[in-house]
């Protein structure tokens, strides 16, 4: 049986059949996301699989015409420096480069994240040797793409509420070769290197009433006073976002637009960074269930773009074809053996219920 990689191999070869954009076009609303988004003082983007570039021209166009910026994983540092002697640039510049030609803005997605970093740092002899390295990558990235970076994810997923720290911070290589001060470390570095543009701290299972969620909060906003209180740069919060529609049993309004306001208190902006819904628990039938999709695409973004500090709009793909969520991985995988449904268009580029429902969300929301 192939793989997943193999298989998106296989689509960036043009071996799976997609639809003339044209017939896109008709089937989907006048104005793309990216336009009814900027209508509102927002900008909507995707991650992108960037082996597509310059082998689909329908998912080239796609990209194209519904979004303003995109994300890919050809920014990550295990990607960038496979060897502690060795920058190479040239896969990132590529997609920044298709990116410029298509007036489509790159995210700067992400510079310290623990699953990112490249097998040598673990290595590295001492904590000096090992700050020199992080300070080093952040300012060989923030310089080499000065001007060009929407804004930075400077640190990922640092927070683990059940890792056995009292700080809450997770078990991880920085932890290890450095300290907790990693984070400020990191971020100070990202000022120093690139002072204009906005540096963004990034998490996940931040929006539901579960206990875990609401001790991960409480970790983010002591995360983020700590900052402050040493002075450490930060300019927004980055939400991952990543849905179920199981787990909207657990979403409360209320409590969820209270901690978006607590965000905005501290004087920070807010971004959606990877928007996605895992359908496990929907039903098999397709038009059941992408209706479900689509209901928890338009609650959560209501609620969220109800704060005029939710300026930017990430989804993590545009087309099922696209996603980490597929049968494969077991948070994801369905009982039925169906294939999951999770985002805005199938895999055939066809639009779908959370399409719609992602762009009235959009034109609904209060103007920035």
């Amino acid at each position: 049986m192939p793989t997943r990689r193999e298989v998106l191999r296989a689509a960036a070869r043009g071996a799976l059949w997609l639809p003339p954009l044209a017939r896109i076009a008709r089937a989907a609303p006048a104005e793309p996301l990216r336009q009814i988004a900027a209508g509102r003082g927002i900008q909507f983007g995707t991650y992108i699989h960037d082996g597509y570039l310059g082998h689909n021209d329908a998912y080239e166009a796609l990209i194209v015409r519904e979004t303003a910026l995109i994300a890919s994983s050809s920014l990550l540092w295990q990607e960038i420096a496979p060897a502690p002697d060795r920058t190479d640039f040239s896969r990132v510049d590529k997609v920044d480069g298709w990116a410029s030609a298509h007036q489509l803005v790159l995210r700067g997605s992400v510079l310290v994240w623990w699953k990112s970093a490249p097998r040598w740092f673990a290595d590295l002899p001492s904590r000096d040797a090992a700050v020199k390295a992080v300070e080093g990558y952040i300012a060989a990235m923030c310089q080499h793409f000065a001007g060009r970076i929407q804004s930075w994810d400077v640190v990922n997923e640092a927070i683990k509420i059940h890792d056995g720290r009292a700080d809450r911070l997770r078990r991880c290589v920085f932890i290890d070769k450095i300290g907790p001060d990693y984070l400020d470390i990191a971020f100070r570095a990202a000022r120093a290197a690139n002072p204009k543009t906005p540096l963004v701290y990034n998490e996940f299972d931040l929006e539901l009433d579960l206990r875990e969620h609401i001790q991960k909060r409480r970790a983010l906003l002591d995360v983020i006073d700590g900052f402050k209180k040493r002075g450490t740069p930060i300019d927004a919060i980055g939400l991952q976002s990543h849905l179920s529609t199981e787990g909207m049993a657990h979403f409360d309004e209320k409590l969820f637009s209270g901690f978006l306001r607590e965000l905005t208190d501290r004087g920070l902006a807010i971004l959606i960074t990877e928007n996605d819904v895992i359908d496990r628990s929907a039903p098999s039938d397709i038009v059941a269930r992408d209706e479900a999709v689509a209901a928890v695409y338009r609650r959560y973004l209501d609620v969220a773009l109800a704060n005029p500090a939710v300026k930017t709009v990430i989804n993590w793909g545009l087309t099922d074809r696209d996603s980490w969520i597929d049968t494969t991985n077991p948070e994801t995988r369905r009982g039925d053996g169906l294939a999951p449904r999770p985002l805005p268009f199938d895999d055939q580029l066809r639009p779908k219920p959370a399409y719609f429902a992602i762009a009235e969300a959009l034109a609904n929301a209060p103007p920035r």
